[in-house]
């Protein structure tokens, strides 16, 4: 075995090498011109055919350390002792230059062992270890070893070998530098609220890079849009995306969950979940487009949005890095949050804050916080913003019908109108006649529970009008079965699973139930209440000549005698046993002449 410090002529040869080992995950990648910069440290191994069939380097970060990184042995001369050779050369090279301590990362601990090394702690080293690591595709889920040499450490002589003066931090206290990669640019998902307002100065300091703010209109009102991009680029953004969302929001998410059927725990409507995906994707969008390489987002370490804001990107574009500064800054209060942006001059509108934590879009309103964290408290009248209490509602009804084709509303009271117009008309009626609101405990992904109210006038009657437009026109069987589905539907979502997909292919499933719900619903508006007072569909399978008990049945009724007796013979089959066992059936009413009566 040939090996031998590298030549200049080697270089395109190890980055052949290296690149193999790159798409394997196995190194990280390096280029041309960092081999050349730091030719005199690799070593590579030469067969019999003056092929270059290994490589490594050693990265020296002090006189008292180096890294053994760049491991690479061709595929045809695996299991031949390649790496060991080579490994063996490079711990003989270190202890030449007198370094008293090498360390790698690595996934082969068990080579490593082999070769005098032990496991140790990453957090021993310096943070300057961790600069390559923000290319490394597996950054926020590494799965590497550190493992450590303790050569004879002797008087050093000065060589022409470089030597990186650094000093040795002590073990870290906090969180890895791992958390902390280099960015150059970032999209945030930017509300103009205060917390989001304070991330775009809090990621220029704390990771050097350019902000892009994107806000969408997905129906939160003019109010909370209002001045919103001036206040970002004052907040130190360098452009800001507004884009209005809610026609895609209504016809690409909220019909397609309004044909599941999808309600969570029986009553959420899940008005947050659904919003989420979407405003991801958008994010994800603009920063391939910006050619940023992260994302941010104000979720905080205790709620669900965190997980459903980083679930959309990795299905997106996994390779985009994510920031959640809530789980790493030192804010913790809104009086904190406010000191922070009066320092570094961002505009603060408001410095009282509501005492409730609210999120509003097309399809709902959430109330939490407050007096609602204790459940038994009932909500103050002042707390609604979209309702009218039910006691204060006309004392007339109103009736509305909704018509739908194949599964999507399409019209109010005859009136056609695009799928959020729709959705806001129903708001307005539903609103004005106190319909839509729900006071509930649900069980947050994140493991607690949490008591929120909500305001879904509208998605309230879209859910029962649909409801009854299916409760005509499809069967038992597709019906009972797209119940059981509609649980599963609203679980994805709730998790933040929209891009998966089991949620795509129960999708496909329920695009085709939706064929025939074609018709209206029409409801009586009255006091809270969303009455059914008619549905029609020419595609219904409810026939009256079918139902009816008058003269002119369409089938014999004593056919019902075979039916019975065979729909019931397991029944009959158990009782028939327990007879033959014991004399009575197990369902059998008890002796009453044992007992005595005055």
């Amino acid at each position: 075995m040939n090996i031998r410090p590298a030549h200049p002529q080697d270089i395109p040869h190890i980055l052949a090498l290296l690149n193999e080992h790159v798409r394997r995950g196995d190194v990280l990648p390096r280029t041309a011109q960092s081999i050349h910069d730091t030719l005199p440290d690799w070593l590579v191994g030469i067969d019999a055919d003056e092929e270059l069939v290994a490589c490594v380097s050693l990265l020296y970060y002090s006189a008292a350390l180096a890294e053994v990184r760049s491991l690479a042995v061709a595929d045809k001369v695996k299991g031949q002792g390649w790496g060991r050779s080579i490994v063996k050369a490079i711990i003989a090279q270190a202890k030449h230059q007198q370094v008293p301590t090498l360390f790698a990362l690595t996934r082969a601990v068990p080579f490593f062992q082999k070769m005098g090394f032990t496991i140790s702690s990453r957090e021993l080293f310096p943070e300057k270890v961790w600069r390559d690591c923000h290319v490394c595709p597996l950054l926020h889920h590494c799965d590497e070893t550190a493992v450590v040499l303790h050569l004879t450490p002797q008087p050093i002589h000065q060589q022409n070998q470089p030597i990186i003066e650094l000093p040795i931090i002590q073990p870290f206290q906090g969180d890895l530098p791992m958390s902390k990669p280099k960015i150059n640019k970032a999209v945030l998902a930017y509300s103009g609220g205060l917390d989001t307002s304070v991330i775009v100065p809090w990621l220029r300091e704390n990771y050097g890079c350019e902000v892009i703010c994107f806000c969408a209109n997905i129906g939160q009102g003019e109010d909370e849009l209002k001045g919103l991009e001036e206040k970002a680029l004052a907040s130190g953004a360098s452009k800001v995306y507004v884009e209005d969302l809610r026609h895609e929001f209504a016809k690409d998410f909220l019909f397609p969950m309004l044909q599941s059927g999808a309600i969570y725990e029986r009553q959420y409507l899940l008005g947050t979940s659904i919003a989420r995906p979407l405003i991801a994707k958008w994010q994800v969008s603009i920063a391939e487009a910006e050619g940023a390489d992260a994302v941010a987002h104000g979720a905080t370490g205790k709620g669900n949005d965190q997980v459903r804001f980083e679930l959309t990107y990795k299905a997106l574009n996994p390779t985009l890095k994510v920031v959640a500064p809530w789980r790493e800054w030192d804010i913790r209060s809104r009086e904190d949050a406010i000191a922070y942006a009066k320092k570094h001059n961002v505009p603060v509108t408001h410095t009282k804050k509501s005492i409730y934590s609210r999120d509003s879009n097309l399809w709902h309103l959430s109330h939490e916080g407050g007096i609602l964290e204790d459940p038994s408290n009932e909500p103050e009248e002042s707390m609604y913003q979209w309702t009218v209490s039910p006691e204060n509602a006309p004392d007339e009804p109103e009736i509305v019908t909704v018509h739908f084709e194949q599964g999507i509303p399409v019209s109010v009271n005859d009136v056609q109108l695009p799928p959020a117009s729709l959705i806001e008309k129903l708001n307005e009626l539903g609103a004005k006649h106190g319909i839509g609101r729900v006071d509930l405990v649900e069980n947050r992904l994140v493991g607690m529970k949490s008591h929120g109210v909500y305001e879904t006038p509208g998605g309230t009657i879209l859910y029962a009008a649909h409801r009854e437009m299916e409760s005509l026109c499809l069967d038992r069987d597709t019906s009972h079965f797209k119940e059981e589905l509609a649980v599963k539907y609203a679980e994805l979502v709730y998790f933040g699973k929209w891009f998966h997909a089991l949620r795509e292919s129960m999708q496909a499933f329920i695009s085709d139930t939706q064929k025939s719900i074609t018709g209206w619903v029409k409801f009586k508006l009255y006091k809270g209440n969303a009455i059914v007072i008619g549905r029609h569909s020419d595609k219904s399978l409810y026939r009256e000549d079918f139902a009816t008990f008058g003269k002119e049945d369409v089938y014999d009724q004593k056919d019902a005698v075979g039916f019975i007796n065979l729909f019931g013979l397991q029944m009959k089959v158990q009782a028939m046993m327990d007879v033959s066992n014991g004399g009575k059936t197990r369902y059998a009413a008890p002796d009453y002449s044992k007992f005595k009566r005055d």
